[in-house]
Formats: C-alpha cells, structure tokens, sequence
C-alpha cells in the first residue's frame, strides 16, 4: 500500500473531500487547491492507492472540513481554511493561543505556497501581525524570482519584527523575490502631514502597488492597549481611547471598524500611510486568525467584505457559528 507524504496528507485530503464529497470536477478542484490538473489526479490516484479513499473519507479531519465548508457558505468567502481543535476539552483555552497561531500558520503557509507557486509574476500584499509572522514563519524556501512582496503598511515605530515592513522583506527572501516597502511612519501626527505624504510622486507608485496585488495576506486585532500591534505601531493611549469611543473594535491593514464593518470616525483613519480601505475591500484577502479575542473583530472584518479566505483555528470557528443564529443551513458536529 502507497504511503503519502506527511507534508501532503492534508492536501491530498482536501482534494479528496472536494472531488468525492462535494463533487466537484478535477478542474474546479485543481483551481480551489491554487495546483495543476495534473497534480490533482495524481492526488486523487495516490489517496484510494493508499487507503485514504474507501466507501467514505476516512480522516480525523473530515468534520473540520465540513464546518470550513458551512463556514465559508454562511459569510460568503471562497474558502475557510480550519485547522483541527487544539484542544477539544479545553476549547477557549487562551493558554492554547500559540499553539493555534502556530497551526493557523502552517495552514495558511502551505495555502499562500501554492498560490505563489502556480501565479506568474505575482504579487503579494503583506500586513502586520504575529499570526502573519507565524504565516511566513512556516513558509517553505521558494524560487520564484518573478514573484514580488509589497508592505501594505508603512513601518512600524518599535518595529518587533511583525510590521508589514519587515515581514515583506522576509517573504520576499523566502520566497525568491522582491520586495517593495514605504519606509515612512505607519502613523502621523497630522492629517495635514499624511495626506501631503500620499500626494509625492515618489509614493503614490507604492500605494498604487499596494491596489493592484494579486492577493493579500493579512490578520486583524481587537483595540487593547496591550495588542502587538499597538505596543509597535506608536499610537497613543489616548489615540486609542478616542477610537474606541468612537465605536472601533477592529484594526485591519491600519483601519479601524465598527462592529457593522463601517470605518469609525476617528482621526486615525486618516493619519496613517499604507493601502486605502476600498482598495482593501476590493483585494483578494488571505485572512489569518488565532485564538477567541480575534472572534469580534474577525466579525467585523467579515462585516466589511474584506476576507475572501479565511484560515482560522477552532476557537474562532465557535464564535462565527453562534453569530449566525439564523442560518437554515445548520452547522456540522
């Protein structure tokens, strides 16, 4: 009997589910899968070869792909990536975070992998966070030199190595490419000085760029003083408060939310440099999420119509299923 690489077993049990579960033809499958035709059948031959394909799909994880599936259906994203339960006793353990960072990025990893592999001269767009950093952490070493990174933000003030700055350059190495930053300030003091900024000739080429990627790879976070990405980004205490009484419970690529996903009426929204928020609700984005704080803003993100793939851990998954009361679609397990 076949065996099946370690390193491909969950691939070859996505294209499994999506051929023989949900019926797909290889074509729709080797899309989903950002993979060749080729590839796929081989997949599909190599797991009835090895077993993994009888009468039904035996996998630990074929419930975590049936609740990815409801998931995606009910916000209406292309996909959602589920990684399995870190814990099913203890589910909402915080203490499990990392480990469900560290999943969640081996996840998105070996998805952004692929879509690079099998887009020619792409580029990515890259945002802040520690789950973009675990991301890029858990990307395998590339070749492709036609492949281009481009920050989403300008850099960070305490720069802790999670600033869209410095993880591009990162993913570019990885990857084989080029990068492409806005080595100014994340955030201004002024308005005035921000919007003068994004008028120079010699920035709006980036911005421009930051428009026009083939995908994005981003996270979001809550609007706590002690998040990551305020303690780098060199926002105020007092910044911060204002936005939250504004109605801000969501940072994403800089921009803060209300919990309906519209902008909130704060003046940070307007002193920072880096992807405009249109352009963000137009791109195709990679969402990276871990552990239960990330639930409300990820919910506000969705709001937004910013996520078109979301890679979540269970934690997460439980809190997306009870926003969504209503649905007549009733969720697996």
């Amino acid at each position: 009997m076949a065996r099946i690489r370690s390193d491909d077993h969950d691939l070859h049990v996505m294209a499994a589910w999506l051929y023989y579960v949900h019926g797909l033809g290889q074509e729709e499958v080797a899309r989903r899968l950002e993979v060749s035709r080729t590839k796929v059948v081989r997949m599909l031959s190599s797991a009835r070869e090895s077993g993994l394909v009888k009468i039904s799909l035996e996998h630990q994880m074929a419930e975590t792909l049936a609740l990815g599936d409801w998931i995606a259906a009910s916000y209406g994203l292309a996909r959602c990536i589920l990684t399995p339960p870190a814990d099913a006793a203890n589910p909402d353990d915080p203490l499990l975070d990392p480990q469900r960072k560290d999943a969640v990025g081996i996840a998105a990893a070996n998805y952004i992998g692929r879509r690079i592999l099998n887009t020619r001269n792409v580029s990515v767009g890259v945002g802040g966070g520690t789950t973009v950093r675990r991301t890029i952490d858990a990307m395998r070493v590339l070749s492709k030199p036609d492949s281009r990174v481009v920050a989403l933000m300008g850099a960070s003030h305490n720069d802790d190595g999670t600033s869209a700055y410095s993880l591009s350059l990162e993913m570019a190495q990885i990857v084989g490419g080029t990068a492409r930053t806005l080595p100014i300030p994340f955030v201004l003091g002024l308005q005035e000085t921000c919007a003068a900024l994004k008028a120079d000739p010699y920035i709006r080429p980036v911005l421009a760029e930051m428009a026009s990627t083939d995908f994005n790879v981003i996270s979001c976070g809550g609007c706590e003083e002690t998040g990551s990405f305020f303690m780098a980004s060199g926002i105020s205490a007092e910044d911060l408060k204002r936005a939250r009484e504004a109605g801000a419970v969501c940072e994403v690529a800089g921009h803060f939310l209300k919990a309906d996903g519209s902008r909130a009426d704060t003046e940070l929204n307007d002193r920072h440099t880096g992807i405009e928020f249109e352009d963000l609700q137009k791109a195709d984005n990679v969402v990276v999420a871990a552990g239960t704080a990330k639930t409300k803003p990820l919910l506000a993100l969705l709001q937004a119509g910013i996520a078109t793939t979301l890679v979540i851990d269970h934690s997460i998954a439980t809190g997306l299923v009870a926003a969504r009361p209503k649905s007549t679609r009733r969720p697996p397990g």
